[in-house]
């Protein structure tokens, strides 16, 4: 498997993680339940993934096969790896309900970025 393959697969795992835990976060929201250690400790994973696919995605860049990616696709990646961070000093480590559905939103949206970024990779799209 090469290295595009791993980014790729990477791109899926992203997107597929931070979809679950997400949604994982909002059902213990609605349920009544705020943030745990497993939780958190799902959440605190999202921003590593996202640093390996970053990774990855250097390395492809530095073997001269980042030439056709739109700029955007490196802001997507960041946003993936920053997101959970950012909520975290936003919230000051709370583990309250309201951070547990503030960070299960996050995620979602880091979904979503993750998915931009893999269409602005595939297609070029300038957006």
């Amino acid at each position: 498997m090469g290295l595009t393959q791993v980014h790729a697969n990477l791109a899926t795992a992203v997107m597929l993680f931070n979809a679950l835990v997400g949604a994982w976060g909002l059902i213990k929201y609605l349920r009544g339940e705020g943030m745990d250690g497993s939780y958190f400790g799902a959440v605190a994973l999202s921003p590593l993934l996202g640093l390996a696919q970053a990774v990855v995605g250097l390395a492809l860049v530095a073997q001269g096969l980042g030439g056709i990616v739109r700029a955007v696709h490196y802001l997507y990646g960041a946003l993936v790896v920053l997101a959970v961070p950012a909520t975290f000093a936003y919230t000051r480590g709370r583990d309250d309900r309201g951070a547990l559905l503030l960070y299960s939103a996050v995620l979602l949206v880091n979904a979503v970025f993750g998915a931009r970024a893999v269409e602005t990779a595939r297609f070029g799209a300038p957006f």
